[in-house]
């Protein structure tokens, strides 16, 4: 039988190693943190959008926490591409340095594997390990570092070897799962795939203004009309591919409804 000293012990590594690792979210999903989907950190720009440079500017975000960010404007393909380098290391401790071929990584987000895509994915890595994110939850704790901590490129072998936060952890307290093949199904759509993340991350969607989610999408569309044709068209995407059940735009108001909701909050 262990002695009260040896259980404290065994808490205390216990809870270290969880700490030091993500959580094991299933083959299908992607694991992402809810201030990533309930925000414009990652907008619904265009993929050839032009890419503006941000100093510490706060980003459009929910209520409950404040994004600052400073770096290259990111967009959904920076998020598919996030999402998939932490699929592939979650298993690994974090703060250990993972490896994964420039084939591994693009065959893992359904792209081809030629010269361009390569130089896209080179693009990608080096923005996400150049950015700084500032997340303050609660007016509290504030998580800020580069989604990317370090890392090598092996030119020869076409392999990159990248170091993920310690603290990449704490982010996941509240997070989602989010259905790949659904995420994929939407590639060059950028606005519907944040508004599958926003979505996902809420089991039972509450109404919310057209506003509000023209800012959480981060969408540059000036004109209401304009972006109301847009959202309309992005939740029909929704429902094509089996995401929601309906969707309604009444009064500047859009009230949705999930089709059978797994994890969310």
């Amino acid at each position: 039988m262990k002695t009260p000293q040896e259980k404290i012990l065994a808490l205390q590594l216990k809870a270290e190693a969880r700490e030091k690792s993500l959580p094991n979210w299933p083959e299908g999903k992607r694991g992402t943190p809810n201030t990533f989907l309930r925000s414009a950190l990652f907008s619904a720009a265009p993929t050839n959008a032009e890419r503006p440079y941000l100093d510490g500017e706060v980003i459009a975000s929910q209520k409950g926490f404040t994004i600052k960010f400073t770096g290259k404007r990111l967009n959904q393909e920076d998020l598919t591409l996030w999402e998939t380098l932490v699929h592939m290391a979650r298993e690994h401790p974090l703060g250990v340095t993972c490896e994964f071929t420039s084939y591994g990584i693009l065959k893992a987000m359904n792209l081809g594997t030629g010269g361009a895509e390569q130089v896209r994915l080179h693009d990608g890595i080096r923005r996400l390990a150049a950015c700084l994110v500032e997340i303050e939850v609660d007016n509290s704790r504030a998580y800020f570092q580069s989604l990317i901590v370090s890392g090598v490129e092996d030119k020869v072998e076409s392999r990159y070897t990248l170091e993920l936060s310690k603290s990449l952890s704490k982010l996941y307290v509240q997070s989602t799962w989010v259905d790949w093949d659904q995420r994929i199904a939407l590639r060059r759509k950028p606005l519907a795939q944040a508004l599958h993340g926003y979505y996902s991350s809420h089991k039972e969607p509450y109404p919310v203004k057209l506003e509000t989610l023209q800012a959480l999408t981060g969408s540059k569309n000036k004109q209401k009309a304009g972006f109301k044709r847009l959202l309309s068209k992005a939740l029909d995407d929704l429902v094509e591919i089996g995401f929601l059940e309906f969707y309604l735009i009444e009064d500047d108001r859009v009230i949705v409804s999930r089709k059978n909701p797994e994890r969310g909050v």
